[in-house]
């Protein structure tokens, strides 16, 4: 499993070109406490059950997802205490916010020193009932955000402060600890930045 965790990347980038394979893996990334039938998740994604099947089997070899045969016919679930799922579950949550459009949106809407991804999601742990929490160091603006929330399948929390040296040392802590989404944060004379989508 560690092999894959090297490179933040990597392996996502193994599965965006097995496609199927990663948006029948984003279901469980979206909804991580139900339990799908093969049936349903062939719906969701337009695939043929066999083919659904198939890459079902080839997550569980990875331990991405387990079986269940609770219920009438059980059913397939994300494995959420695997350090695996949740690295890439958060590094989905990164992707996304990217992709969608979202962290453009707040840069041009607000012009801040930084943007960071912390609580839950930047740990992989967020589920369908957490918000996805996002500081942005930058004075407070009236935002849509209802787009980005229904790509996510996730509320957004925005969390404002327009001068990180004025936070709390708990906050400080926290965000170090965050995930750089853009910018640059500075704390206790050290620096953390972003630079190619690789934090330094």
């Amino acid at each position: 499993m560690c092999k894959y965790l090297y490179n933040g990347g990597t392996y996502l980038l193994h599965m965006l070109q097995k496609y199927s394979r990663y948006k029948l893996l984003e279901i469980f990334f979206k909804f991580p406490t139900k339990v799908f039938h093969i049936r349903e998740l062939s719906r969701m994604i337009d695939l043929a059950q066999p083919s659904v099947k198939n890459h079902l089997i080839e997550l569980m070899k990875e331990k991405l997802i387990q079986k269940t045969d609770e219920g009438l016919y059980g059913g397939y679930h994300a494995n959420r205490d695997d350090d695996l799922f949740r690295h890439l579950k958060q590094q989905n949550t990164v992707f996304t916010l990217h992709q969608s459009g979202c962290i453009n949106y707040l840069f041009e809407q607000c012009m801040p020193q930084a943007i960071i991804l912390l609580g839950s999601a930047s740990k992989g742990e967020d589920t369908e009932e957490s918000d996805i929490d996002i500081f942005v160091e930058a004075k407070e603006e009236v935002l849509d955000l209802k787009k980005y929330e229904k790509i996510l399948n996730r509320k957004i929390h925005v969390i404002w402060k327009e001068n990180f040296g004025n936070l709390s040392v708990e906050l400080k802590n926290n965000l170090v600890n965050g995930t750089i989404l853009h910018g640059v944060i500075r704390a206790f004379e050290n620096e953390k930045r972003i630079d190619n989508g690789v934090t330094k």
